[in-house]
């Protein structure tokens, strides 16, 4: 980047609110953090419905639903027994019996066994004993031995069914600040306490989740609020004589008061039954959980700070990728099998979850994904198990890449602003950029499931500098269009400054283009001038006025000097913008006036000369009305001198010499911005005119060889009211040129050049 942009005000406004951006996604406002969640929602959704061909979806998942049918079947009595809603554990064993028999891989209940059921009936052996409803399904989960049991919220399935059972997963759900499902742990450790702190707790009323473990003890809470501590030794164990009325005999003197188990996320419990995983020997790194497995398997979960990871939603609760049964069925094959009926066998080698999709409180848990508005969240460990057997993972960029991303769009926003000829160009290809942006961000995530930030690169940093930048714009080139206005309508006429203003391509500075440069002199103002102080003078000393009143006279001659003058200017300067000329500048008491810049103008030459004639016609009746007013004045003095008074002054009457030029000059601004700045003109073609107007003598208009040569290409009958004079050297020219005089009024003879008497001839005009 050129050090020059560095010291523009795009930079100076842009690097603010880049910054200030960057500030935002290092802080992660909730505002900006929300409508990021609905960017990435809805790429969820695009892929979901292009997911193109490098996206495989795993195919031993299954999915048996507790429904409002199962539920009715399992009342209604045809399947052996019937139970009301909130059925004996029995119930589970039986169907998980029918998952073993038919080989089932993997069965993972979203369901909670945190504690035993004695009040449940007990079950009928084939053998004719009994055995309770809690014995039955622990049987079931040792003799299955791939069962994963939920925990979630500090609950963990009583210990029965915690040792009987292969895994414990984790089955909790954490919902984003929105209410939608985006995220899942992948792990979460468990205090498990020691059965006698157990007693205590049904004892004592204790909320063993608000205990305090220190390093010498543990400080326990009664559910009434009040606590008590236990003490530890070095080793972190507590003292069996330390606990009174502990009801257990046969402990030993002291004891650990607690384990820890660690528990994973049933969808990555599932996938480790698949992958052969080992969990234990998991290696927790930043930004990552590396697990290792059988046959070099290796995954690598993304995850942040808090140990959450994204879940690829790509299984949808009918999704044709997921086997799918009712738990009646499972329950009914027996007695299909005992009438002789083929009962299905669709399990085997399945990874299968076990969860409710029943309607009503508390039987299900339902919500809100990027996927979908509402569905049961029973498909989360779904979507977890085929992530990590796909190896596909959602990889929110890192922070370090984000800022890159804002710094990048926002570089490139102020850039297109900066370059752009038209400020309203600059948003239409600020949103095809933010569209290709989108594109590739989305592009990225159907392919990589990479998540690129879209809302502060494009929406803050993009559209709000090219915003900033783009008001900043049309502010100054607004301030600089009524600047040029007032400098311009000074000059030229106010069709020419509109031409100026609306011009996209205008150029100001210095540039090189064929014009018309005119000339105009008021001959006789330092004659006037000289005459005036004198007159003046000589009527100060006769009326021997005092200083005060010489100062005061002065002053009004001076006004009325100054005034003639200016009435003459103005008559020139008026009729050149009538024409569309430029009025460069005052030179004492001669006009300096261009035509084809700034605003090209074919006609240049045409123009100027017609501006010249109709000056000299206007000089011309401005002379004659103020010859009138003198004979009126004349006639006045006569009788004011005879009765005493001061008789009128006469008006003095000039005339004007004109010179014309065409040809190649540099125009552009001149001189100092801060100081003063004048656009004009300067070169040869400029000093030829200036030095036409200097031999032009009285009421004549002459015309360099360009000019003449225009005029007989643009307006021939203009051209034959031309006189060629006599090749003359002028100051400051090596060779003579040649001299056109343009005649503006009707002569009886032809005049002659002054000072000269060179033969003179008209010229035609040439044929068309």
């Amino acid at each position: 980047m050129r050090l020059n942009y560095l010291k523009s005000p795009t930079f100076f406004i842009a690097a603010p609110i880049i910054l200030a951006v960057c500030l935002l996604q290092t802080a992660r406002v909730a505002v900006f953090e929300r409508l990021e969640w609905i960017t990435y929602d809805w790429r969820v959704r695009l892929a979901h419905h292009y997911p193109g061909p490098f996206v495989q979806d795993a195919t031993n998942l299954g999915l048996i639903e507790i429904s409002d049918d199962t539920i009715a079947d399992v009342n209604s009595g045809d399947l052996g027994f019937k139970f009301g809603l909130y059925w004996p554990r029995e119930v589970y064993g039986r169907a998980l019996h029918e998952l073993t028999r038919q080989e089932a891989k993997a069965v993972a209940f979203d369901i909670m066994f945190a504690e035993l059921r004695g009040d449940h009936p007990p079950v009928r052996l084939a053998d004719g004993s009994t055995i309770s409803s809690d014995r039955y399904f622990a049987r079931q989960l040792s003799e299955s031995g791939n069962v994963i049991l939920g925990a979630d919220e500090d609950l963990l399935p009583a210990p029965l069914f915690r040792k009987a059972a292969w895994k414990v997963g984790g089955i909790g759900t954490t919902r984003d600040p929105d209410g939608v499902l985006r995220r899942a742990r992948a792990y979460e450790d468990y205090t498990v306490w020691h059965p006698v702190i157990v007693s205590m707790d049904k004892q004592l009323a204790l909320n063993l989740g608000k205990s305090s473990v220190q390093s010498n003890q543990i400080i326990f809470t009664r559910k009434n609020g009040e606590t008590f501590a236990l003490p530890r030794d070095a080793d972190g164990m507590i003292a069996t004589s330390n606990i009174d009325n502990s009801g257990q005999a046969g402990l030993p003197d002291k004891f650990t008061p607690f384990t820890c188990l660690r528990v994973w996320n049933m969808g990555i419990v599932l996938a480790a039954r698949e992958l052969g995983l080992d969990l234990d020997r998991a290696e927790i790194a930043p930004g990552k959980i590396i697990l290792r497995g059988s046959n070099n398997v290796t995954r690598a979960i993304p995850v942040d700070k808090d140990g959450y990871f994204y879940i690829d939603w790509s299984l949808t609760l009918n999704d044709p990728h997921v086997t799918q049964g009712g738990f009646e069925d499972l329950l009914s094959a027996p007695f299909e099998r005992a009438k002789g009926n083929p009962a299905p066998n669709i399990w085997s080698n399945k990874l299968v979850v076990i969860g409710s999709t029943a309607t009503g409180n508390e039987l299900s848990d339902m919500g809100s994904t990027p996927l979908e508005s509402s569905t049961f969240f029973i498909t989360t460990h779904l979507n977890v198990a085929n992530s990590v057997i796909t190896n596909r993972f959602i990889h929110p960029t890192p922070l370090a890449l984000d800022l890159a991303l804002i710094i990048l769009v926002g570089s490139i926003s102020a850039w297109i602003t900066r370059v752009m000829p038209r400020p309203a160009t600059a948003p239409l290809l600020m949103l095809v950029f933010g569209a290709v942006y989108v594109g590739v961000c989305v592009i990225l995530y159907i392919q990589s499931r990479l998540w690129a930030p879209i809302i502060l690169p494009v929406g803050c940093a993009g559209f709000l500098t090219n915003l900033s930048v783009m008001t900043y714009r049309v502010r100054v080139e607004q301030s600089e269009k009524k600047r040029v206005k007032q400098l311009f309508s000074r000059l030229v006429s106010p069709d020419v400054v509109n031409e100026v203003l609306g011009a996209p391509t205008l150029k100001l500075g210095g540039v090189r283009r064929e014009i018309t440069i005119y000339f105009a002199d008021v001959r006789g103002f330092t004659e006037l001038t000289d005459l005036t102080q004198e007159q003046a003078a000589e009527f100060v000393k006769k009326n021997k006025l005092s200083d005060q009143e010489a100062e005061t006279y002065f002053d009004a001659q001076a006004r009325e000097t100054l005034a003639t003058i200016s009435l003459y200017l103005a008559t020139i300067a008026d009729i050149v913008k009538q024409h569309k000329g430029l009025l460069d500048k005052y030179i004492g008491d001669c006009v300096m006036a261009f035509w084809g810049a700034p605003v090209p103008n074919p006609q240049h030459a045409v123009d100027a000369v017609r501006a010249a004639v109709e000056a000299q016609q206007a000089l011309a009746a401005l002379n004659q009305q103020r010859s009138a007013q003198n004979q009126r004045n004349e006639a006045e003095n006569i009788e004011r001198l005879r009765m005493g008074l001061a008789p009128h002054p006469l008006l003095p009457v000039l005339s004007m010499g004109s010179g014309i030029n065409t040809g190649q000059a540099v125009v552009g601004y001149m001189g100092s911005k801060v100081h003063l700045l004048n656009y004009t003109a300067f070169g040869r073609e400029v000093n030829l005119a200036s030095r036409l107007e200097g031999v032009s003598g009285h009421g004549r208009i002459l015309i360099g060889e360009g000019t003449f040569a225009a005029l007989q290409r643009d307006d021939a009958a203009l051209a034959g009211k031309c006189l060629e004079w006599a090749p003359r050297t002028v100051k400051g020219f090596r060779n003579a040129v040649r001299i056109y005089e343009v005649l503006w009024q009707p002569t009886v003879t032809m005049p002659a050049p002054p000072g000269e008497n060179t033969n003179i001839r008209i010229i035609k005009p040439a044929p068309a």
